[in-house]
């Protein structure tokens, strides 16, 4: 099998999607320097199958019946096309007509005819249309969208669900796409007259979304935060359309949702609480997570698809980390793992675990530990997301696992704004930049599971874009002291950083930019709360990387900090990597970093496996 084009923090295999039979699954690994899908089973190796140059997979679904893939690809200008991938043939079938069409994903026709329903927006036009086309790339059926601009679609053969911005006779159009409150629209195809059935505020309307339709189509199966704090499974049936919840739970969202093989309703969910991630609602998936527990003979594991005979699971080994297999759900058939990481496909994992404690406030927090294989004390490195509205999640995290056989001992905090943990846990961290979105990364490394097993000499912070930020700034607090400080790509001058996103950022920016604070409202706080004002503050080492290309924090972030850290004083290198933008990209680039920040911390933390390390321990 070709070894392809591999990005070393990036898993190989990603998005592994199971067959609508058997155990053949689908799978996205990087190939000439694009993402690409590769198929295979328990019985033959992954064979790559597309190669949708000049334009980017973006996702993918198979087909109803198996024969092929429905790939949604990226062009240059950002537009998106929908095509058909015939796994006999190997042919690839554009289906969105025109050239300069927008189209987005909707759903399939089942029947006699199978085809593929998509939203389709024409070149000089504002307005959706839904379109029904076969696999020939034939339009069949077309559909006027609710209003001038929808969201996201979801359809059938017979009825569709449209996301719409708010109508509102008060606002026109854009001013309703920049307030973000979004109406559902719900249409009988035969009908052709849509009907709003739930409006959407603006709080909830990124973590609210419709999953499926049940077999019979009497009932639409959804997420939804709306009149309640964290994310819930809710079912909605007409004509009254009021959502009932299905699940949910307290503090944690649902993050996805499998539907039972047969279409019924959904019967497999999966939250972000990091002890019981996934949890059954029928006893036909309780039934397929006892098998998966035997499978993986007690590893951390999860079913990401199911069918009528199989299921594809996720299972963190503790040799090779996690790998991709199918099991039978009667039988003992189960395939080769395929590892996600084959860099760590012969290595034995660290330890990792999660841990809970309450921040100063009361206020219940989450993290993960990833221990080295050398007892304690340890010397500790508080990786910090980025964001901050992201989240560090259970699965193996490669920075987390190349610390931990480094012997440090690696703490990743979900920290208050964080997502995935209610409404009312994100908003707490609404202008708490260097407050208490700081304290509680403090407070975690007071925590009874890190203190007892941390050398409080030896603790450093790495981190990017936020993270990096934030690491900046636990080096000028004084409750836990560090010892280094490795910080890339942040924001360095939260006044200028604001006025960026404000300008520049679009929707999402501006919505990040009210949560941080304003320019000129809150510009004592924001001036208080940057790093470079408080230069002469950070008396640790502190290693700087930026990309030159940073559109979202221009490298002079950087630069004016390195400036500042030299005239106060105090130790500081700067890496430029000239061809970056704000996320690295280039595999050279990455493995630089990675080399860097663990030579740095090895040289300002000890050499865990020096003697010298071992004498001060």
């Amino acid at each position: 099998m070709a070894t392809g084009y591999v990005v070393p923090e990036r898993p190989d295999w990603t998005r592994a999607r199971l067959a609508p039979a058997g155990d053949r699954f689908a799978a996205v690994r990087w190939y000439e320097g694009a993402a690409n899908v590769w198929v295979g089973s328990g019985r033959s190796p992954m064979r790559l199958v597309s190669d949708p140059r000049p334009w980017r997979l973006r996702d993918y679904a198979w087909s109803a019946a198996g024969r092929g893939l429905i790939l949604v690809l990226e062009q240059a200008s950002g537009r998106r096309v929908v095509a058909w991938l015939d796994l006999r043939t190997a042919t690839l079938t554009r289906l969105t007509p025109g050239l300069g069409a927008d189209a987005r994903y909707a759903g399939q026709c089942d029947g006699s005819r199978p085809g593929v329903l998509i939203g389709v927006r024409h070149p000089y036009t504002n307005g959706f249309r839904l379109q029904s086309v076969t696999l020939a790339g034939a339009v069949v059926a077309e559909w006027q969208a609710p209003t001038g601009h929808a969201e996201r679609w979801l359809a059938t053969s017979s009825q569709a669900v449209a996301v719409c911005p708010s109508a509102d006779p008060c606002h026109d159009d854009a001013a309703d796409r920049r307030r973000g409150d979004c109406t559902w629209w719900h249409t009988r195809l035969d009908e052709r007259s849509w009907s709003p059935i739930c409006a959407i505020p603006a709080a909830d309307a990124r973590t609210s979304r419709p999953l499926a339709f049940s077999s019979d189509g009497q009932t639409l199966y959804a997420l939804s935060s709306a009149g309640r704090d964290t994310v819930a499974l809710v079912r909605m049936t007409p004509p009254s359309w009021r959502p009932e919840v299905v699940t949910a739970s307290s503090g944690f969202d649902v993050t996805s949702v499998l539907m039972a093989p047969d279409g019924t309703g959904p019967d497999l969910v999966t939250t972000t609480d990091p002890v019981q991630p996934q949890h059954a609602l029928t006893a036909a998936a309780a039934a397929d997570l006892d098998r998966l527990r035997q499978v993986a003979d007690g590893a951390p594991a999860s079913i990401v698809g199911r069918n009528d005979s199989h299921c594809l699971a996720e299972v963190s080994y503790p040799v090779g980390g996690p790998a991709f297999i199918t099991f039978g759900r009667a039988g003992d058939d189960v395939s080769r793992p395929l590892f996600r990481f084959t860099e760590f496909a012969r290595r034995r994992m660290p330890c990792r675990s999660a841990f809970t404690f309450e921040a100063r406030d009361g206020l219940v927090v989450t993290g993960f530990i990833t221990r080295p294989a050398a007892p304690p004390p340890w010397p500790v490195v508080l990786a910090i997301h980025d964001g901050p509205g992201a989240r560090d999640l259970p699965q193996l995290d490669p920075w987390a696992q190349h610390l931990a056989a480094a012997g440090f001992c690696c703490v990743q905090v979900n920290y208050r704004g964080s997502r995935g943990f209610g409404k009312s846990f994100r908003d707490a961290g609404n202008r708490q930049w260097s407050l208490a979105m700081q304290q509680d990364l403090v407070d975690a490394l007071r925590s009874a599971q890190i203190a007892d097993a941390a050398d409080p000499r030896r603790i450093g912070a790495v981190g990017y874009g936020y993270g990096g930020y934030a690491a900046l700034m636990l080096a000028t607090q004084k409750e836990v002291p560090l010892a280094a400080v490795a910080s890339a790509g942040a924001p360095t001058d939260l006044v200028r950083y604001v006025r960026g996103l404000m300008s520049f950022g679009g929707p999402a920016g501006l919505e990040q930019a009210a949560r941080i604070g304003h320019p000129e409202d809150d510009r004592d706080l924001l001036v208080s709360a940057s790093p470079l004002s408080r230069a002469a503050d950070i008396g640790v080492p502190v290693l700087l990387v930026h990309g030159r290309q940073d559109a979202q924090v221009p490298v002079v972030h950087a630069t004016m900090l390195a400036d500042a850290l030299s005239l106060a004083g105090g130790r500081c290198e700067l890496t430029i990597y000239e061809d970056e933008g704000h996320a690295l990209a280039r595999p050279q680039n990455v493995a630089d970093l990675r080399a860097r920040t663990i030579s740095f911390l090895r040289a300002n933390l000890g050499n865990p496996a020096s003697p010298a390390a071992r004498a001060r321990s």
